[in-house]
């Protein structure tokens, strides 16, 4: 420890003994001119120059950066260390916006930026249907077929699918997620088991002799602690007995990001032969690997030549009249590194949107912090006049200033990851809404060089004000008063910029939190209080028994205690999903260019009943629609008006798929996609007359005389066991219908949500930034306060005089805020409804709310300046 010390000082002592050789030089040259010693030693004095400040320069020239960041670094721990009230808010308010962009980052960076841990994820592609704003979309198995066997450009394709939840293993029922996938999923990916095989092409067959599965490295240290003896169990999924022969990589955790499968099994087993055979079954992502030497734009080149045969062989099959929109249908290469972009296109706007107010926020504590820098350097004015009158250079108070931001946004970044991590998780589950969504989130090197970054800047920006006006120090004031009055134009520009930023933000969460109201107040067209709903997992019944099933499942469930009505439909209105089909309809003729296509949905009897569908004519479905009685539909308000004017629709035929249905009934507009779209014009036909339909086919809806059915669930699994032990409930569908709905609101329900928190944290850091500097001025004013009121001021003048510096601040901030408000909103204009990003009842309202806090925030300050004694404000200093 001496050594080390030694050696650090020697450079230091060999420049003071160079400094007082030449100085002593110096005065001995004078006295050899004669002068006396006393006066050639304060010759040389004057001459010369004082020794600290040129050894201060000295080390300036020789670099010695890191000595004295040491140094500022040391002192700065001293002084905050006699701050703590200070430090805790300015690590606190940092931590706040450093964590919140850090969270939102890892999110991001899972989602949108990580590739997937496979060897050259870049040669990775999607090869499929194109949706008409150019997204990659699901396709049939004979679309997989087809590209698999006919492009060149790729050297090989795996699909794969989302399947059922429910396993039995060791004579026990488990919950877990699975995927199907194609037999070559593996080797596409270029994956090496950690234990056992993984799923070859032989494997993927329609009848294998022992079906095989793969199990996530996940599941396999959950489920068997890394247990060898995992290898070789068997289980039953659907209707096969399976065997577990091997586990996937550790880091390897499925190509859909928040999916994470815990088995993996073959996908031609489990496709029924219809769905293996039909084109129009679209239930399956495709990933491909491009052949060596050739790019995506080449890939894609060559599906624009042979998707046209595809396209045309699917218009061969249907009408004529419905060719044209086949025919319009479009395919092709997509990278897929990140793998398949389902969670990315749900979130991703909504994460960048966070991350643009994030960044606000963090912006906000910067501000925030600036002024409490600036303040401590105003009361610090008879320190930085000493030190520059003993020679300090500007760029070394600057740096000063610095090491001090420095240090605290540090100490911001550290409890900001601390922050990011709960912060992350609160996100998450606002996403998953009662789902399984499982995202790999660790802080790795781009976490980490994100929240560095980010501390980096916001010490920058923290610090470079109160340095640079640091400079301007008048130095004879300085040293006679620790007073100063330079500082105040800088901390209003700093207060005018936290309302600035702070209006945004409220305008932001205004536009959010007015969107979620709007669509929460949309009429879906059911009542969804007291409807508690479930859905059963995939068993395959013959179709003699499927309809026995069926009804015996609604029979058991109107019998239960506390119901009043039951039903069972193939669609969830407003649940995000709708069929449609192509439709003939007596009498109205179709123009070449109009669409031929209607929402279509099977239900059963009393379902509009159940869900509070008014019947506005006609009748509902009955026990006699059977499937040898005449077919008939019934249609919604859209379907009656948009066919057939102000006529009755009663008694009219339509043909779809050539089977013709009598209408018998006209009932309410039923908004099925999503609650923003208006309600599609809709057909609904019996499930009466669709025998073959499995049970899984439906969900099962009960009107509730009380209640909303939440605790329902073990009445409801008790009930499909007595129709037939082999039926489960799928638990990951929520027990009631207003959690349906609620569960279609996510993006919106989180933007809302984080929207108004941080519009609520900019307002309450705004005036905590007002109050400082208003209390910090009246403390800086109280010899001009006491004056003026000596002069004869009276108390609400005094009042009056510091609420107008406040009213033009706020003036000025608002406004400049509501600029850049109006700029910035129009990004999230999709995002918005019943509600425009201009919408001037939001500006005025959030105008209004920071109003009353930026002035409640500056009345205390503007109180105590009324109540000075002029007496004791003339005497103060």
């Amino acid at each position: 420890m001496w050594t080390r010390r030694q050696s650090e000082q020697r450079p230091e002592q060999r420049l003071q003994a160079e400094l007082r050789y030449h100085f002593e030089h110096l005065v001995e040259d004078l006295t050899a001119q004669g002068l006396d010693p006393a006066e050639a030693r304060r010759r040389a004095q004057l001459e010369f120059g004082g020794l600290p400040q040129i050894a201060e320069e000295c080390r300036d020239v020789r670099g010695h950066w890191l000595e004295d960041l040491r140094k500022d670094l040391r002192y700065t721990a001293r002084t905050l260390r006699q701050s703590p009230a200070f430090l805790t808010v300015a690590v606190l308010s940092l931590a706040l916006g450093i964590g919140a962009n850090t969270a939102i980052f890892t999110l991001i960076d899972a989602i949108m930026l990580r590739s997937l841990p496979v060897p050259q994820p870049e040669r990775l592609v999607q090869v499929t249907r194109l949706s008409q704003d150019g997204k990659p979309t699901v396709v049939s198995y004979p679309l997989f077929e087809f590209f698999r066997d006919n492009l060149k450009s790729i050297s090989g394709a795996a699909v794969a699918m989302a399947s059922g939840s429910t396993i039995v293993m060791d004579g026990a029922e488990e919950e877990v997620s699975t995927e199907l996938v194609s037999g070559g999923y593996y080797s596409l990916l270029r994956l090496e088991p950690a234990a056992g095989r993984l799923l070859q092409p032989e494997d993927d067959t329609v009848a294998p002799a022992q079906p095989a599965a793969v199990i996530s490295y996940r599941y396999w240290d959950r489920r068997f602690g890394r247990d060898p003896a995992a290898l070789g169990k068997t289980f039953a999924f659907l209707d096969h007995v399976y065997t577990i022969v091997g586990v996937a990589p550790e880091r390897f955790h499925g190509t859909t990001a928040g999916r994470d499968p815990d088995f993996t099994m073959p996908v031609s087993m489990t496709l029924s032969p219809t769905q293996r055979r039909e084109d129009s079954f679209n239930l399956l992502d495709l990933i491909a690997r491009l052949a060596p030497g050739v790019s995506a734009r080449e890939a894609d080149a060559e599906v624009q030549v042979i998707w046209p045969r595809f396209r045309e062989r699917l218009a061969s099959a249907v009408p004529e009249k419905s060719r044209p929109a086949i025919l319009r249908q479009r395919a092709g290469v997509v990278p897929a590194a990140n793998g398949f972009t389902g969670l990315l296109e749900e979130y991703s706007q909504a994460l960048l949107v966070l991350m643009g107010i994030v960044g606000l926020v963090l912006l906000l504590a910067c501000a925030n912090l600036s002024g409490l820098l600036l303040a401590r350097a105003a009361s610090r004015q008879r320190e930085i006049s000493i030190r520059l009158a003993l020679g300090a250079s500007g760029g070394r108070l600057v740096r000063q200033f610095l090491a001090e931001s420095l240090v605290l946004a540090a100490l911001g970044g550290c409890v900001g990851l601390l922050l990011a991590q709960w912060f992350g998780s609160v996100l998450l589950a606002l996403m998953a809404n009662g789902r399984t969504l499982l995202l790999s989130t660790p802080a790795d090197w781009r976490v980490l060089a994100f929240t560095l970054g980010t501390s980096l800047a916001a010490c920058v920006l923290a610090g470079l004000a109160p340095g640079l006006h640091a400079l301007r120090t008048n130095l004879n004031p300085g040293l006679k008063s620790p007073r100063s009055d330079g500082h105040q134009c800088i901390g209003k520009l700093l207060v005018m910029a936290q309302l600035a930023i702070s209006m945004v933000l409220l305008v932001g969460a205004a536009l959010f939190v007015n969107t979620l109201v709007k669509l929460y107040r949309v009429d879906p067209g059911v009542r969804t209080d007291g409807v508690a709903m479930f859905h059963v997992r995939f068993t395959r019944y013959p179709e003699a028994q499927s309809l026995t099933v069926r009804a015996a499942i609604l029979q058991g469930l109107r019998a239960l205690p506390g119901v009043a009505s039951a039903s069972a439909g193939q669609l969830i209105p407003a649940g995000g999903g709708i069929w449609t089909r192509t439709v003939q309809v007596d009498g109205y003729r179709f123009r070449p260019d109009e669409s031929e296509e209607v929402a279509f949905n099977v239900v059963a009897p009393q379902y509009f009943i159940t869900l509070g569908t008014p019947l506005l004519a006609g009748r509902e479905f009955g026990e006699r629609d059977t499937s040898t009685a005449p077919k008939v539909a019934i249609v919604n308000q859209s379907f009656a008006r948009y066919f057939f004017g102000n006529q009755s629709p009663l008694g009219r035929r339509v043909t779809s798929l050539n089977v013709t249905y009598e209408i018998v009934g006209v009932v309410k507009d039923t908004k099925y996609f999503d609650l923003r779209h208006e309600a599609a014009r809709t057909l609904y036909t019996s499930w009466m007359q669709r025998p073959g339909d499995q049970p899984s086919n439906y969900y099962y809806f009960a009107r509730l005389l009380a209640g909303d059915g939440a605790g329902l669930t073990p009445s409801f699994d008790r009930l499909v066991r007595e129709v037939d032990p082999a039926l489960r409930l799928r638990r990951e569908w929520p027990a009631t219908y207003t959690a349906t709905i609620a569960s279609e609101l996510v993006t919106e329900r989180i933007m809302a949500l984080l929207g108004g928190f941080f519009g609520a944290l900019a307002l309450l850091v705004a005036c905590l930034g007002i109050f400082g500097v208003m209390a910090f001025q009246v403390s800086r004013r109280v010899n001009e306060i006491g004056l003026r009121m000596a002069l004869g001021a009276s108390r609400s003048g005094i009042v009056s005089l510091v609420m107008h510096d406040v009213a033009v601040m706020l003036a000025l901030g608002s406004i400049t805020g509501a600029a850049a408000a109006r700029a910035l909103t129009g990004l999230a204009g999709s995002m918005l409804f019943g509600v425009t990003p201009s919408d001037p009842g939001v500006f005025l309202l959030a105008a209004a709310v920071l109003s009353v806090a930026a002035l409640a925030a500056a009345w205390l300050p503007a109180r105590r300046a009324s109540r000075v004694d002029p007496m004791v404000a003339l005497r103060h200093e």
